[in-house]
């Protein structure tokens, strides 16, 4: 009987043992020598993904205290209670929650301008307007009430440089900055710049009327006409 030939090299059954062979021994050679760093790896980042989980819970979890804290003082502060909402306010004005800090220092500065005390609400005002780690609407708001505030005692010069920005057609506070900014610049003698910033204003829809009909009143006075009275500014 004749022998059947062989083939090794096209035994495909031969050729699959060979490669698990292969597989199996190259994954031997790479575990051997990087296992321990794989599960290293694995449990470190583990580690810092379950520590980010537990900072993102504990920093919900507080941002909902401080916000409590901020709405039990004002709710103590409409019914009069200003001796208990003092220290949770002095307390939020120092935290490490920079909108309620701000938000807090604001608060302040508004009770002592009910209080008569402007000096002291203007400094509030100022140190918030002043610090770059605050919000930008509530340093835009901040500056606005310290200008208001201290107003008839800066120079015009002075109200026209802090509100230049704020003054610009589509700033929120298009309307109150360009007002004082206007009269700032009448007080410097500029009455072609303040005419035409009260146009602007008198003009733009988006603004309640009274203050649209203040402005155009003013720049009437000014020989700039504008148009008609807004609606409900007469």
């Amino acid at each position: 009987m004749a022998k059947a030939p062989l083939t090794p090299a096209t035994d495909d059954s031969f050729v699959r043992e060979v490669d698990e062979e292969y597989r199996k021994s190259q994954l031997q050679s790479f575990w051997a020598r990087w296992g321990i760093l794989l599960v290293a790896v694995v449990v470190i980042g583990l580690a810092a993904l379950g520590g980010f989980l537990w900072w993102q819970a504990e920093q919900r979890k507080q941002a909902g205290a401080t916000g409590e804290a901020f709405a039990q003082a004002l709710t103590k502060l409409e019914t009069g209670n200003l001796p208990e909402a003092a220290p949770i306010l002095t307390r939020l004005a120092s935290g490490d929650d920079k909108g309620y800090a701000a938000l807090a220092k604001l608060t302040q500065a508004a009770n002592l301008v009910t209080a008569g005390d402007t000096a002291g609400a203007t400094k509030i005002f100022d140190s918030v307007a002043a610090d770059t780690t605050q919000p930008q609407p509530l340093r835009d708001l901040a500056t606005i009430k310290a200008t208001r505030l201290a107003y008839d005692s800066l120079p015009p010069a002075t109200v026209i440089a802090r509100l230049k920005t704020l003054s610009l057609p589509g700033n929120p506070w298009f309307g109150v900055a360009g007002e004082m900014t206007a009269v700032a610049h009448i007080r410097a003698g500029q009455r072609d710049v303040a005419g035409a910033l009260l146009a602007s204003i008198a003009k733009d829809t988006t603004l309640p009327a009274s203050l649209r009909g203040r402005a155009q009143q003013l720049a009437g006075s000014l020989g700039v006409d504008t148009g008609p009275l807004p609606r409900g500014a007469q």
